[in-house]
């Protein structure tokens, strides 16, 4: 029996041990969490006023006592960055990179955030070969390869910018080739200042492959064709231009006309602004047609067009140059007053009376409250030309 007794009383032993472990894990628990709601809330006390030294040596200090306070570090990080303490949030990504047995989830965020100082910093080549690190590591990192793009947007290296948007094309899925017509327009605007008009044309190829509608490509297209001795050619691209985006057609409108008289194209020219003027009725355009018509049909109808395209749109450069024509005799003395008057009332009806000073608010009331920001006593009177 007393041989026996060692093997009854295993069991019991066993227990014991397991139970004393439980215990004793239990307020070795109890004990770190209470040490870290206290470092924790005393580091959210510095924090708040306004000594953050202390308030990072003390989440610094709670790393070392629980790794789950990674995410607490991040946000921390990020919000000196925000706050422009760079240096600080430098010190907290580093020092959450340096703890041993990190996630790799939680190493790559913290090595993103890293870069994503660097670049606030300055640090160009550090945070490019630490994106570039990490996509090596994981090509399926799209927040470093935008992190990437835009270094390299910074750089005006538009090699390397146009090759990492085709890459997060493809591991986004998102069309990117805006943009990628955006980086093939300058290297073919380097490639002009070089003198290498192959290279030129072949990357504006590119632009419209990446983009077809790049309107971009064909101004540089439109230059190429002009400076070649081309007219007819830039009038086709200029005319590409107007039919995809009429908003253009101030920007192209007097080179367009220099190429239409080079080429001996004036009528076409002309065809072409009174069809453009149907959709795009911007007071440039106006203005060239009311020119055109006073010079074939005389200033009388010209004012008069004008007239009528002012009173569907006002504009502050059309109501000048109907000035200009009434005190030539242009207009008739009865109406031309009434008619200015209406332009002027048109315009000013259009205008903001107060802005606000914090948020830009506009409005024709004043509100001792901006019903924008919500900040009291920032709505003042608008000055200026159309103003007080």
């Amino acid at each position: 029996m007393t041989d026996l007794l060692p093997y009854l009383l295993l069991p019991f032993a066993v227990y014991f041990g397991w139970w004393v472990a439980k215990n004793y894990q239990g307020r070795v628990t109890r004990r770190r969490n209470r040490l870290f709601n206290d470092q924790y809330f005393q580091g959210l006390n510095y924090l708040l006023s306004e000594q953050p030294d202390k308030a990072i040596q003390v989440f610094l200090e709670l790393a070392e006592v629980n790794q789950e306070t990674v995410e607490t570090h991040l946000a921390l990080g990020n919000l000196f960055r925000r706050r422009g303490e760079v240096d600080r949030a430098i010190r907290f990504h580093q020092n959450i990179i340096a703890k041993p047995g990190l996630r790799p989830g939680q190493r790559t965020q913290a090595l993103l955030e890293l870069g994503e100082d660097y670049m606030r910093a300055g640090l160009l080549d550090r945070a490019e070969r630490l994106f570039s690190e990490l996509i090596e590591s994981d090509e399926q990192t799209p927040s470093a390869l935008r992190s990437l793009l835009e270094i390299y947007q910074q750089e005006q290296d538009w090699s390397k910018a146009l090759e990492q948007a085709d890459r997060l094309q493809k591991v986004e899925g998102t069309h990117q080739g805006g943009m990628m017509a955006q980086f093939c327009c300058e290297l073919a605007e380097q490639a002009l200042a070089d003198g290498a008009l192959d290279e030129a044309r072949k990357q504006l190829r590119q632009a419209r492959r990446h983009d077809p509608d790049s309107v971009r490509a064909r101004f540089i297209l439109a230059r190429i064709h002009a400076d070649a001795g081309n007219p007819a050619e830039a009038m086709s691209a200029y005319e590409e231009i107007a039919g995809l985006d009429p908003e253009y057609i101030p920007d192209l409108i007097e080179d367009y006309l220099e190429q239409a008289e080079s080429s001996g194209a004036g009528q076409r020219a002309r065809e072409n602004l009174q069809a453009w003027y149907e959709n795009y009725q911007g007071i440039t355009l106006v203005l060239k047609l009311t020119e055109f018509i006073a010079a074939d049909r005389g200033a009388e109808e010209a004012g008069q067009f004008l007239v009528e395209s002012l009173n569907r749109k006002p504009s502050v450069r059309g109501l000048d140059r109907l000035i200009e024509l009434r005190s030539a005799g242009h207009l008739q003395t009865d109406s031309s007053d009434d008619i200015l008057k209406a332009v002027t009332a048109r315009l000013m009806a259009r205008q903001p009376g107060y802005r606000c000073g914090h948020c830009g608010f506009s409005g024709q009331s004043h509100h001792w409250q901006c019903p924008s920001c919500r900040h009291w006593g920032t709505t003042r009177i608008v000055h200026g030309v159309l103003g007080e």
